[in-house]
């Protein structure tokens, strides 16, 4: 990644390796002022490393997260660019017909490219001097084509003939093959270069012949050799002949479609580049394509997207990081009360406690971060190894693992500050004692704020969250509103308790509240209507629905413990191991809600991860209403498409018994703008769907306009009235918005939402950049989010667009229905075979589903693995919590043991204990986490329209949950075990020694 959220990593790696030198300067400044207390706050550490071995796992966890988010997105990004750099090698500018630009934004292109003189190179070329800039110009063809190897009877129909000047290319870089450098002008008369990835496709090796077939024409030529060459247009599949044959072959005479350009400052002065040339291509009617510096900032956006993407689920595992972090410090402290006690009453002062912490802190924090750094890079291995799956079809991409020193230190710096902040907070929290309680081992009692300055907060909290709900309600934004609700609910609880209202009720009440608002989305519409929702409201719900359930439970713990122990002591042999096993938690209601926090805001995490995007997988893995009453999807190559598929398949023996339906449809790259609005026009796609297309779909609408009453009536519409049309759902903007992704075209429509139902229909002016011919078309329905992804773009009747554009709307993508009991994926290849020479790609639309869903399901196990790191944290808190009980309570296990309780008594009840918090935070948080997938699934069923054929509804992977809750559960008794068998194994006379 060259940038995060807009900011250059290098930049900000800078800015925080500084701001983590300047503030560990600062610390080391007070050490070397006060070694006394630094020697008394790091000789912790070193006297029980096992404990700070737990702590520093504890506190990883945070870096490992953000670091294996950068390093997933330091992959995509490198992996694009190497991509981008393979098609493109020296290249940094492309020169075309104009409409270029639009064609490589939406990565497709219509029919009847123009093809424009070799001679205006040289026009090119003499401006390029002119500027100093350009060092390189070449003319070249790029044609679609298939290849056949013959010997091997191998065929691969989606190849890029690349065509070039050998004068002028070798400045693009070296052409090489078996160590060689080689050119196009070693080439025979009926001789071609394979670039790697097809050569391996077809199995070929040099000396085999192939048949080259582009739709115009055939030729047989010898595989010369197999090239490695950065620079021929693609890479994906590639075959490499010179230009003059390739203009013969494809009856272009003198014709070239491209002008390459290399820049001296590279793509650095690709601005400049674009400005000078201006001039001299618009004269000749062409535009020139900042082509290398788009692709890497797609690939920079595609990096940044997923840093996004793994941060935005790994904040919950972060968050019950800092929880983490904050109670190892508090339990620190209380283990050394008297200890501390006693050196604030000879003087010490809160300052030099707070400084001794921090001193502890650091050295775990340098080490932890640097331990999350090195975990957070494996797992973003074992993810990146994981996801190279969903690339496999698609030869022109190769997922390799890749991180940049920058995103290192950047992740490993925010570990560094974000724990030394939450350490310096609970220092200073852990300071504030009552020196005689501390001294006498008395039960905790901080320094109590006034009652003035509480109510003040009180308010002062109350008047900040009406403020942001009223800007909530102003706005239609329901994340917004639920902030300030929950500040208000906050600042009234604290309000309370400062008027001495009763701590108890007042903490469950505030708690059911929260849960109560997050949970009932009905409360919401109906007192302020619908509002418009991201992805935002599942990280606010699940903190403030966390906080409220913990409130509940803690502040009525005792209510709950005792029924739990009415219904178990009858039991005799185990009365004592329960009763044991609950005076504790309820002894110390802080720490065990903060851990019960901890481990339940991670459950609740991945419990809505999980369900939600299962549910979504399970509504669109459909085959009838993806394929949308078709069962194979082909496309041709734009430089040879089938003129008449209908007549083509009828006429052909093998084709006609197979086939019962056949629709065509065109695709044009167009600049599109939406009339009555001030927006401008932007690259998209308009496509035409001919007659029987319109006929036979099933494709359904998430909505449409008034006046129609179906999905069939729009198809209907269409097909009756010409300059209708139907938009992708893509373009529309949606108030229930759950996705994190989405198109990164800029095209999109206002004034309605996918959500409403029966809005005015829309009209939009659409203009093909390189004949700049243009018409109008009136939208009247947003297709479903079940169509196949070809499905982009603004859709109306081929009887609309050819009477405008002509050959421009050439249909170059054909669906088939097939007669039953006719199958598919046979079907699929017959037509491969009889269309060889147009390069027909076909596949079942099974297989194109399967290919969909099965990389959403890669996804959504990455998702919920990344979530399940965050469990660690429980693990973890669940061992601090239990080895501090362990000497907290040494005296009062030898007095058990004194008076006869077992070893396996003592143990027990240590492991119930901590089974008390993990089995609650996992049954509470489930069924929470369960709740909110069903509102989001239910009010995500309900913005469907029921002619959009998605059946959306809960679909629960007990399986996988229940195994992995299963093996933390049974992690977390493994790490209890450790210090309750430490503590089964007291001697009694020992632990009742005065210490």
């Amino acid at each position: 990644m060259q940038k995060l959220f807009g900011i250059p990593v290098d930049s900000l790696a800078e800015v925080l390796a500084v701001l983590v030198v300047v503030l560990l300067s600062v610390v080391a400044v007070f050490a070397l002022r006060n070694r006394v207390f630094f020697r008394l706050g790091v000789r912790n550490a070193r006297r029980r490393r096992g404990r700070a071995a737990l702590i520093v796992a504890g506190l990883m966890l945070g870096t490992a997260i953000i670091t294996a988010s950068f390093a997933t997105g330091d992959t995509m990004s490198s992996s694009i660019r190497s991509s981008a750099i393979t098609a493109l090698g020296r290249t940094d500018e492309v020169v075309g017909a104009k409409g270029l630009t639009a064609s490589l934004a939406v990565g497709s292109s219509g029919t009847g490219t123009r093809y424009f003189p070799q001679s205006d190179v040289e026009r090119v070329a003499a401006a390029g001097r002119a500027s100093g800039l350009v060092r390189a110009v070449a003319p070249v063809l790029v044609w679609g084509s298939a290849v056949q190897d013959v010997s091997r009877r191998q065929y691969e129909p989606n190849v890029t003939l690349f065509a070039g000047d050998p004068a002028t290319l070798s400045a693009f870089g070296a052409m090489r093959a078996a160590g060689k450098t080689v050119s196009l002008a070693q080439l025979g008369p009926n001789e071609v270069f394979l670039n790697a990835k097809l050569a391996d496709a077809l199995g070929a090796k040099p000396g085999d012949t192939v048949r080259v077939l582009t739709g115009t024409g055939l030729e047989r030529a010898r595989v010369r050799a197999v090239v490695d060459y950065q620079g021929a247009a693609t890479s994906d599949y590639g075959v490499l002949m010179p230009l003059a044959r390739a203009q013969t072959l494809l009856h272009k005479p003198g014709l070239i479609d491209g002008i390459y350009l290399a820049n001296r400052g590279g793509v650095a002065t690709t601005d400049k580049v674009v400005k000078a040339l201006n001039p001299t291509v618009s004269a000749l009617g062409l535009e020139t394509d900042k082509t290398k510096q788009d692709a890497l900032n797609a690939a920079d956006s595609m990096g940044a997207s997923f840093v996004s993407f793994f941060t935005t689920f790994g904040a919950f595992s972060i968050a019950a990081g800092i929880l983490l972090i904050f109670l190892i410090f508090v339990l620190l402290a209380a283990e050394r009360r008297s200890e501390l006690g006693i050196a604030r009453a000879v003087g010490t002062r809160r300052g030099h406690l707070v400084q001794m912490f921090l001193y502890e802190g650091a050295a775990y924090d340098l080490l932890a971060a640097l331990v999350g750094a090195a975990l957070g890079v494996l797992v973003a291995y074992a993810m990146v190894f994981s996801m190279g799956g969903l690339f496999a079809s698609d030869p022109g991409f190769r997922l390799a693992f890749a991180v940049k020193p920058a995103s290192l230190v950047v992740a490993y710096t925010i570990g560094v500050l974000l724990t030394l902040g939450v350490v310096a907070f609970s220092a200073w929290r852990v300071s504030r004692m009552n020196i005689v309680s501390a001294i006498r081992d008395l039960p905790d009692q901080l320094v109590a704020m006034s009652t003035r300055r509480k109510r003040i907060g009180g308010l002062l909290i109350i008047a900040l969250g009406y403020s942001i709900a009223r800007s909530g309600i102003s706005a239609k934004n329901e994340i917004t509103l639920g902030l300030g609700v929950s500040l208000v609910i906050l600042g009234v609880a604290r309000l309370s308790e400062a008027l001495g209202a009763n701590k108890r009720v007042v903490r469950t009440a505030a708690g059911l509240a929260l849960i109560v608002w997050f949970i009932v989305p009905s409360i919401r519409q109906h007192l302020f209507g619908a509002m418009s929702v991201n992805f935002g409201i599942f990280i606010l719900s699940g903190l403030m629905i966390v906080i409220g359930a913990t409130w509940t439970i803690m502040y009525n713990a005792d209510v709950l413990l005792g029924a739990l122990g009415a219904a178990l002591g009858r039991i005799r042999r185990i009365a004592p191991v329960v009763r044991m096993s609950m005076a504790y938690p309820l002894k110390s209601l802080f720490r065990t809600g903060v851990t019960l926090a901890m481990f339940m805001l991670v459950t609740f995490t991945l419990v809505v991860g999980a369900t939600t995007t299962g549910s979504f997988n399970n509504a669109f893995n459909n085959v009838r209403t993806f394929g949308g009453g078709f069962n194979v999807h082909a496309t041709a190559a734009a430089t040879a498409p089938v003129l008449d598929m209908p007549t083509a398949v009828h006429r052909s023996p093998v084709l006609r018994p197979l086939i019962s339906v056949t629709a065509t449809r065109s695709s044009l790259p167009v600049k599109a703008r939406q009339l009555g609005t001030t927006h401008t026009a932007q690259n998209y796609l308009v496509g035409g769907l001919d007659d029987s297309f319109l006929t036979h779909t099933t494709w359904g609408f998430d909505t449409w306009a008034r006046g129609y009453g179906s999905p069939a009536a729009v198809w209907h519409a269409l097909l009756t009235h010409p300059g209708l049309a139907v938009v992708d759902p893509l373009a529309v903007p949606r108030r229930q918005n759950y996705s994190l992704g989405g198109s990164t075209l800029k095209f999109k429509l206002t004034g309605f939402y996918v959500d409403d139902k029966g809005w005015a229909p829309v009209r939009v002016s659409v203009t093909d950049p390189q004949t700049a011919k243009h018409t109008t078309l009136t939208v009247i329905g947003v297709l479903s989010d079940s169509v196949p992804g070809g499905m982009t773009g603004i859709w109306t009747s081929q009887a609309t667009l050819t009477p405008v554009f002509g050959n421009r709307v050439l249909p170059t993508t054909y669906l088939f229905k097939l007669n039953p009991g006719v199958d598919p994926t046979t079907t699929a290849k017959t037509l491969q075979n009889v269309f060889m020479a147009n390069g027909l790609q076909a596949d079942s639309m099974q297989k194109l589903l399967n290919q969909a869903i099965g990389a959403n399901v890669v996804i959504d196990r990455l998702i919920e693995g990344f979530l399940a790191l965050g469990l660690v944290v429980g693990v973890a808190a669940l061992g601090v919590v239990t080895a501090r009980a362990v000497v907290e309570r040494r005296q009062q296990i030898g007095v058990l043991r004194a008076i006869g309780f077992q070893r396996r008594t003592v143990q027990a009840s240590l492991l119930l204990e901590s089974s008390f918090i993990a089995l609650t935070a996992i049954i509470v948080g489930t069924a929470l986490g369960l709740v909110v997938a069903h509102n989001v699934i239910s009010s995500s069923a309900a913005t469907y329209a029921a002619g959009s054929g998605i059946t959306l509804s809960l679909a629960v992977p007990w399986l996988t949950l229940g195994v992995i809750f299963l093996s933390v559960y049974l992690v977390a008794l493994a790490t209890t075990l450790i210090p309750a068998r430490y503590a089964a194994r007291v001697y009694p006379a020992e632990a009742l020694r005065y210490q």
